[in-house]
């Protein structure tokens, strides 16, 4: 299993996700977790390549169910935790409300975990900063609607989110769009023009190597637009 694991990471850095694909769901009967987290995640960035909605969330629930796999066989692994709080969140599209909201406290235990288990790891910590930006926008209606069907939404607010996504960015320069965009984001949202500027520029001067990256860089330049500084952007 040594070799199929080095060859998936050479492919892997090489963004050569069908061959990656390819070479990994043979083995997707092994029981190795280091096979199936792999297999997870090559078949999340998979679905990320789909246009049809229907086929992408087909392939987000294949995913998760290499996820689940990895962790039932190393509940000790990071990147197992990482990828199924990832995939968990992804399952609940299109699901209501309740179980969302539900399912929201599961991911972040699981990103937490991922930390525990491997403090220098900057998906996580971008993962957790993404998941307190998207409770810090959720209007109040929805707070409303969630506490009388459940429970209190997850409390999260811009400054953590970026104290999150800041932290990432320090353990690896970078490292994707999304990360710089959020930033950016964080930013506006706290009314610092001059630092969500520098940061909207970077994620919209990014190299793009992801359908994630794209849309990422796309926004942080519409966004720079909005806010009148679309001269920055290069052409």
């Amino acid at each position: 299993m040594l070799n199929v694991i080095e060859e998936a990471d050479k492919l892997y850095l090489s963004l050569e996700i069908n061959k990656l694909y390819d070479l990994l769901i043979k083995h997707k009967d092994v029981m190795n977790d280091d096979i199936q987290w792999r297999l997870a995640r090559v078949t999340h960035d998979k679905a990320k390549y789909e246009k049809d909605k229907h086929k992408r969330q087909n392939l987000m629930l294949e995913a998760f169910s290499y996820a689940e796999k990895a962790l039932e066989l190393n509940s000790k692994s990071a990147h197992s935790h990482r990828w199924y709080g990832a995939l968990l969140h992804f399952t609940t599209e299109g699901i209501g409300l309740k179980h969302k909201i539900k399912t929201a406290y599961k991911v972040r235990e699981h990103f937490d975990r991922a930390l525990e288990l491997d403090p220098n790891d900057y998906i996580s910590m971008h993962s957790i900063g993404y998941w307190c930006f998207v409770f810090a926008e959720r209007p109040w209606y929805q707070r409303k609607i969630a506490s009388a069907l459940f429970e209190a939404l997850p409390e999260a607010s811009y400054d953590e989110a970026l104290q999150w996504l800041l932290k990432a960015e320090d353990e690896k320069k970078n490292f994707m769009c999304t990360n710089l965009l959020l930033i950016g984001k964080c930013y506006q949202h706290l009314h610092n023009k001059e630092k969500a500027v520098e940061f909207l520029h970077l994620a919209a001067e990014y190299e793009v190597k992801t359908p994630d990256d794209k849309d990422s860089k796309h926004e942080a330049r519409e966004l720079l637009k909005h806010m009148g500084h679309g001269h920055l952007i290069q052409h």
